[in-house]
């Protein structure tokens, strides 16, 4: 493949999602293009949105209970900042879910609270969409969760799978980060919003749209209350 062809596709990738290859990444996405055994040619010509392409250019990592300290931080510390009233439920969006083990952890924890809550968990792959809604992993993953939280869980021979009562609390749905129109039916509708080592893969001008779209999302009326630096309550790593 030549540079000019990779160059090329790094452009079309980084119009339809902000995900930004720089020029030391752009063999590992030739190597990835490679792997996929993808038509190069078919994309060059069509421009649009494959589930090749996102299973390319999205990171299914992820696992319960990552950067558990922050997360109990936000509960413990945040929650009952937010304000609401008293029997609102707390609504909050996990942007770039990947498999769901970030929102399946969030209620895990709001569980353990008195506060009622609904968590509504975004990604742009649909594939790691439905592995989220089936809430089945690997039986290893029982080893990220603390042994209070694990009865959230229950074991199918070589899989846990996420109790119903859970999953129902949590809802997954298609999003693209950099696509304001997406992100206008959820206006004004979170009390707060996680996006955690996602925008690792955007440039400046993609992070900055994100975010901005991100903030669209969040409640007004409720930078006073937080003990953050910043306007709205985003959580971003």
């Amino acid at each position: 493949m030549t540079h000019k062809t990779l160059e090329e596709l790094r452009k079309i990738i980084y119009d339809l999602t902000g995900n930004y290859y720089p020029d030391n990444r752009l063999t590992l996405l030739e190597k990835k293009l490679d792997i996929a055994n993808l038509d190069v040619q078919k994309l060059l010509e069509n421009k649009q949105l494959t589930q090749e392409i996102l299973d390319i250019i999205t990171v299914p990592e992820t696992r319960f209970f990552r950067e558990e300290i922050q997360l109990h931080t936000f509960v413990n510390h945040c929650l009952d900042k937010l304000p609401r009233h008293h029997n609102d439920p707390i609504t909050i969006a996990s942007y770039a879910c990947a498999t769901g083990q970030e929102p399946y952890t969030l209620a895990m924890l709001f569980e353990s609270t008195n506060v009622p809550y609904k968590i509504y968990a975004f990604d742009i792959n649909e594939r790691y969409l439905q592995k989220a809604r089936d809430g089945v992993y690997p039986k290893r993953a029982l080893t990220e969760i603390p042994a209070v939280y694990q009865k959230y869980v229950k074991i199918e021979g070589e899989y846990i799978k996420v109790i119903d009562e859970l999953r129902s609390k949590v809802e997954f749905k298609h999003l693209n980060l950099i696509k304001k129109e997406d992100f206008l039916p959820y206006k004004d509708k979170f009390d707060a919003a996680f996006c955690r080592n996602a925008l690792i893969y955007f440039d400046d001008k993609s992070k900055l749209q994100a975010i901005n779209n991100i903030s669209l999302t969040i409640k007004r009326g409720g930078s006073q209350q937080l003990p953050f630096s910043v306007q709205k309550c985003i959580i971003l790593a």
